[in-house]
């Protein structure tokens, strides 16, 4: 596992980045962007051309500065297509605009934030998928969420967890994330969030993640905008009293555009594993079936991707041993 960062799985912004870099948007490439491939297919049987063509679409949907830059550094213009390096492309690039490597490589990351967000809310000619995002008051809406669970020789080992969120309200103070375990949470070293726990009678407790200044030395209400929250939940007790683990979840209150829910095995596999969608805890299965069988990949891990889940209903992945 010492090729997996817990803090990149499964994140679609990851991916973009990782495709701007070697030959580019290719073919082969794509199939190793699994997140970009969701959002660009309507079907499996979608080729490799239709999805390209989705992505062109996605990228041309942005202002011409920023669609220009993108085509340059995906490989995707005439100029760059048969270029192996990123930083070959960005030359072409400065070349074009009159501008050094590093400022096209400062461009490129608000570029991708856009695309980003034309990806997963599905706002561009021939996305596969719109969908109608309700006007959010006095609220925030979740472009992108990822959960990664570590389970090693049956017990857990801690969970990862990303936001990237739009803040609708001017002045919001903190973010407030619910779970019905115990665990110590740790916010991302260098992030912009720091956590207060609470416990919640009967349910748990509420990680309130207060906004930090950009000097990270007090707290700061948000503006409104897009933030990136990043942390990692440690088990309190990680010794031999801990309990083998069969269930990883999570519930969705506020509307969620795209999320990932992964389980990594290390040591021991299970015996058998499904996934549920959007369901109470009293209806959630209890065992595989034809319908929500899944299987782990190469790398030991289990996957469960979703689009446009809110409700507070639960999705995830369970397992027996």
């Amino acid at each position: 596992m010492a090729d997996l960062d817990p803090d990149d799985a499964a994140s679609l912004a990851g991916e973009l980045a990782w495709l701007r870099k070697n030959e580019g948007f290719t073919q082969r490439r794509l199939y190793k962007a699994a997140i970009v491939d969701e959002v660009l297919r309507r079907s499996l049987d979608d080729t490799y051309e239709r999805l390209k063509s989705r992505f062109l679409s996605a990228i041309y949907s942005l202002p011409d500065d920023e669609a220009s830059l993108l085509l340059d550094v995906f490989a995707l213009s005439e100029e760059t297509e048969t270029t192996n390096s990123i930083l070959e492309r960005r030359k072409v690039h400065g070349v074009r605009i009159g501008r050094g490597t590093e400022t096209v490589a400062d461009r490129e990351e608000p570029a991708l934030k856009h695309l980003h967000s034309r990806l997963v809310t599905g706002t561009y000619p021939q996305s596969p998928l719109v969908l109608h995002v309700p006007e959010m008051h006095g609220g925030i809406i979740y472009e992108a969420a990822s959960t990664l669970i570590i389970i090693e020789n049956r017990k857990w080992k801690e969970t990862c967890e990303y936001f990237r969120f739009a803040n609708m309200v001017e002045g919001l103070e903190y973010v407030t994330i619910g779970r019905s375990y115990d665990g110590w949470v740790n916010p991302h070293a260098g992030g912009d969030f720091k956590v207060n726990t609470r416990p919640v009678d009967g349910a748990g407790h509420a990680d309130h993640f207060w906004h930090l200044d950009a000097a990270r030395t007090k707290t700061e209400p948000m503006a409104k905008g897009v933030y990136d929250l990043r942390f990692t939940i440690y088990p309190e007790d990680d010794g031999e009293e801990q309990e083998a683990i069969s269930l990883g979840s999570r519930a969705f209150h506020e509307r969620t555009l795209l999320t990932t829910i992964q389980v990594v095995f290390m040591g021991d596999k299970p015996r058998s594993l499904w996934k549920f969608e959007q369901v109470s805890p009293f209806a959630r299965p209890t065992g595989a079936n034809e319908y929500n069988a899944t299987q782990l990949d190469g790398r030991g891990i289990a996957t469960l991707r979703l689009r446009d889940v809110h409700g507070g209903l639960f999705s995830g992945i369970a397992w027996s041993w």
